[in-house]
């Protein structure tokens, strides 16, 4: 492991604004409020949002209540479906409904941001540091041998999760500024995996949003709970939540927290690298850079830096639920689904012990960090062009002369860093062996069935799946030769392994790795030699990976 860039973890920003919980609190809804009456300034947007509001909760506590609600949610809601009755217009004057309306509004806004609030408590941090460690020892005593792996875990964890890139100027970086990690999102085990690396690495602790549901583990409530969390509650798609949230985040990032995003917004379904992101967030972090340069000299301004992660799996611990999922989705009444049970604890712990005791490595491979308008930066974290030469961004933010808010204009320069995070994304997809054979024997399939739709592949034969292995040979053969050359582009990035080994290795390593965790094989060997598929609906989701390159024409 890495020495720490701040070696007290006291002294951490995330440490630091957790002493400054209940002023956060406060700010961010004091900001949620000024910004939902900009975008409802009459009494009657107002009410309008507040009624639509009461009535999306109602059906949410009908139909989707969790274990982790308040118990006093539909004593809350009554009390304030009372309140809007007795706030009517028509019944009272109107400055008295204003006023009424504005507690309503206050109230629901801290109801939602002392939910979503996080915290950090250094103690616990440390605590999970050693519990991991020991974690790991334990994993690795079994598999890499004795006291050495126990006392030593780190030796073989540098081999099995890899932070590839340009690990030196991010940890520099991030004693320069703020910075904002954004992922692509295959797993809820991302964020403890991210969290992992970049301790490993000596980065300070980030922030980042967990799914409510989450946290209703005690056991992962505690931990998540008082390592950085903050809670999201993809339930609530009301206007007023949406603010809170975004208010949330404005007001953490203006404090220098740095923190991980995952612009895709939930989890990868079909398991290929998102194209479609959402913007919502990293608009407040847009914001953000703006509002440091309206309240401080342009060269005392505090700068965010912006570093696209792309995680690589040899297998998912969702996959069959996920891609359930999506085909559920697309195919509706094309597609039968069965239920597939979500990941218990035992689950869970397999999935690492068969990451860790059998599959290669985990990769975390960052971009080049740049600005919040996607421009590159030196290692003192100027933002330059092209040409090496530095740029003013604040100049981004100025219309005639003045340095002021235009929402259109930040929306557009969001859709512009956004489209540079994709870019990232698949230009350090770090490529393994199980995604290529995974790839090749999805295309194979399809094309000797004559393409049908896929919902119809799906429903095919065992005998309808087998592929001669010579042909299944040469087709990687021909995707592994253009990924050399993409490489070389710098348009993706390809393992250690399959840039030393043979042919017939890869194969075997890729179908082996990709098979470690799953009861039904998405790829197989038959005894006669050739290539097979238990179930295709995981092919097809492992295959997605490559997606986005034109790999189709070389098979």
């Amino acid at each position: 492991m890495l020495k720490s860039v701040i070696p007290r973890i006291k002294d951490w920003p995330i440490n630091l604004i957790a002493q400054k919980r209940e002023k956060i609190l406060q700010e961010c809804i004091s900001e949620a409020v000024l910004e939902f009456n900009k975008s409802n300034p009459t009494l009657s947007q107002l009410r309008n949002q507040l009624q639509k509001t009461l009535y999306l909760e109602n059906i949410r506590i009908k139909n989707e209540s969790w274990e982790v609600d308040p118990e006093d949610e539909r004593e809350f809601w009554g009390k304030i479906k009372k309140r809007l009755l007795q706030a009517d217009p028509n019944l009272v004057d109107e400055d008295v409904s204003k006023e009424q309306h504005q507690e309503m509004l206050q109230d629901i806004m801290s109801r939602y941001a002392n939910e979503i609030i996080g915290h950090f408590n250094p103690n616990i941090f440390w605590f999970a540091r050693q519990l991991l460690v020991r974690f790991f020892a334990r994993l690795f005593n079994s598999h890499f041998g004795g006291i050495r792996g126990m006392l030593h875990p780190q030796e073989k964890l540098k081999d099995k999760l890899i932070v590839a890139g340009p690990v030196e100027k991010l940890r520099n970086l991030s004693l320069k500024g703020t910075v904002i990690l954004v992922p692509t999102h295959f797993s809820n085990l991302d964020s403890a995996i991210i969290g992992f690396g970049m301790d490993y690495i000596g980065m300070p602790a980030f922030q980042y949003g967990a799914g409510l549901n989450l946290f209703n583990s005690k056991f992962f409530s505690f931990f998540m709970g008082n390592l950085g969390a903050y809670k999201l509650d993809r339930r609530k798609k009301n206007p007023i939540y949406l603010e809170t949230l975004k208010s949330y985040s404005k007001t953490n990032v203006l404090a220098g927290a740095h923190t991980i995003f995952f612009p895709g917004g939930t989890r990868s379904r079909a398991g290929n690298i998102e194209t479609e992101l959402k913007l919502g967030l990293l608009g407040t972090v847009m914001e953000a850079q703006r509002i440091h340069f309206e309240k401080n000299p342009a060269n005392l301004a505090p700068k965010i830096f912006i570093v696209p992660l792309t995680l690589s799996y040899n297998f998912v611990l969702e996959a069959s639920s996920l891609i359930e999922d999506q085909l559920k989705r697309s195919g509706k009444e094309q597609y039968l689904v069965k239920e597939i049970p979500t990941a218990t604890g035992k689950g869970i712990w397999k999935f690492f012990w068969e990451t860790f005791s059998k599959s290669t490595d985990i990769t975390l491979s960052l971009s080049e960090p740049m600005d919040v308008f996607g421009n590159a930066l030196d290692d003192d974290g100027n933002s330059i062009d092209k040409f090496g030469k530095k740029i003013e961004i604040k100049n981004y933010f100025v219309s005639k002369g003045q340095l002021k808010a235009d929402d259109q204009r930040e929306m557009i320069y969001t859709q512009m860093l956004g489209d540079k995070i994709i870019e990232g994304f698949f230009k350090n997809n770090v490529v393994y062996s199980s995604h290529v054979v995974t790839f090749v024997a999805f295309e194979l399939i399809n094309k000797q069935l004559d393409f049908p739709d896929l919902f119809t592949l799906m429903r095919s034969s065992e005998e309808d799946r087998e592929i001669n292995f010579d042909t299944f040979k040469t087709a990687v053969k021909r995707v592994i030769d253009e990924l050399y050359m993409l490489n070389n582009k710098g348009q993706i990035k390809l393992s250690p392994f399959i840039s030393s080994k043979e042919l017939d290795e890869i194969i075997e390593l890729g179908i082996t790795n990709v098979c470690i965790y799953h009861t039904n094989l998405p790829i197989m060997r038959l005894k006669n030699g050739n290539i097979s598929s238990e179930d295709l609906k995981l092919l097809y989701y492992y295959h997605n990976r490559l997606l986005g390159y034109g790999l189709q024409k070389y098979i």
